[in-house]
């Protein structure tokens, strides 16, 4: 028996140090600081949003005193594999917990989604921002437009709680609608020209506050919202929920645990990515993310024992690449590596 069980573990031990050795050596990028979502443009050149590892500047935060840093950034990598900082000096606050979240690019913008932060920034950080959705000029860089987040959540506040948000996932509908995930208004907010941000759904806060993370669109025009639970983060305790594009519950998919991304393909598979299996007693436990499918029927693995995993895309030859060491690491650890598949 104890035969058995050492070379169980023997095994183990060698799949997740290959795995390691395999990330490093086939990574699209390294010295990533803080990685959360990725995302291809048309032209096959992804983009990285990396949230930053704070800072030292004090601020006033929604729940007290904070330290702050202009140390997030976007990443590119070129369709030839050369990696660049495309842009930097955006507001990272706590250790790069909260910061830049998410990119959509289209043919002539690049939408940023900026994360929580103090309400009120420090003047030495100018005119920066936080709680907002900007768009950029795409060649120019150039700010087009800003839409306040945080400014409708203390007008509207859906889910009833302390007005706060944290934009963390954007998608855009063929028709120009553009989708918002903000995990700390508990809402996922619409947007258009015509008609501003509007609540697309909303959950109020309750038990182990699972909060809306990501947010996906499928070939069926369906929004597929996934959820990060909040502490103690029980395994098995996260979900997806599918709307229509109306606004109605179609499906929730559960059993799910700490999902960060979640990801539809063409052909309608469903991936989610899990940050890790549980909260152990010295935090979250390290090695333990996984990307997996998701049915109705059931979770089935695709990949496991990944470190603190969180943005899935879908690269130009259908191929699927994963932000991986997104926190609790050294600050320039994360990576984007191929999906073991």
């Amino acid at each position: 028996m104890f035969g058995k069980v050492a070379v169980f573990f023997l095994a183990l031990l060698f799949i997740l140090s290959s795995l390691s050795a395999m990330a490093q050596d086939d990574a699209l990028a390294t010295g990533l600081v803080g990685p959360r979502q990725i995302t291809y443009a048309d032209d096959g050149t992804l983009f990285i949003v990396e949230a930053g590892s704070g800072g030292e500047i004090p601020a006033n935060g929604a729940f007290g005193e904070v330290t702050i840093g202009q140390t997030g950034r976007v990443t590119t990598v070129s369709p030839e594999g050369e990696q660049a900082v495309l842009l930097d000096g955006l507001i990272s606050m706590d250790g790069g917990t909260r910061g830049a979240m998410a990119a959509l690019v289209t043919e002539t913008s690049i939408w940023l989604a900026l994360g929580e932060g103090p309400a009120e920034l420090p003047e030495e950080v100018g005119d920066a921002q936080v709680m907002a959705v900007v768009e950029l000029d795409r060649e120019t860089l150039e700010p087009i437009q800003t839409i306040d987040v945080f400014a409708a959540e203390e007008e509207q506040n859906p889910d009833g709680d302390i007005a706060l948000s944290n934009p963390s996932d954007l998608v855009l509908s063929e028709d120009g609608t553009l989708f918002i995930a903000d995990a700390s208004a508990n809402t996922v907010w619409t947007w258009t020209e015509a008609d501003g941000l509007q609540v697309f759904a909303s959950w109020l806060t309750d038990g182990d506050n699972p909060v809306p993370t990501s947010v996906a669109l499928g070939p069926d025009g369906n929004v597929y919202v996934g959820f990060l639970t909040g502490f103690p983060f029980p395994a098995g305790g996260s979900r997806i929920e599918v709307y229509s594009p109306e606004g109605e519950l179609v499906e929730t998919l559960d059993g799910l645990t700490m999902v960060t991304d979640v990801l539809v393909t063409e052909d309608g598979t469903v991936y989610a990515v899990q940050l890790a299996d549980s909260f152990g007693d010295q935090g979250f436990n390290p090695n333990s993310g996984s990307v997996v499918t998701v049915t109705a029927d059931g979770i089935e693995p695709v990949a496991e024992g990944l470190n603190f995993p969180y943005g899935l895309a879908q690269a130009p030859d259908g191929s699927l690449v994963l932000s991986v060491n997104a926190a609790f690491g050294e600050p320039e650890g994360g990576m984007v590596i191929p999906l073991p598949m």
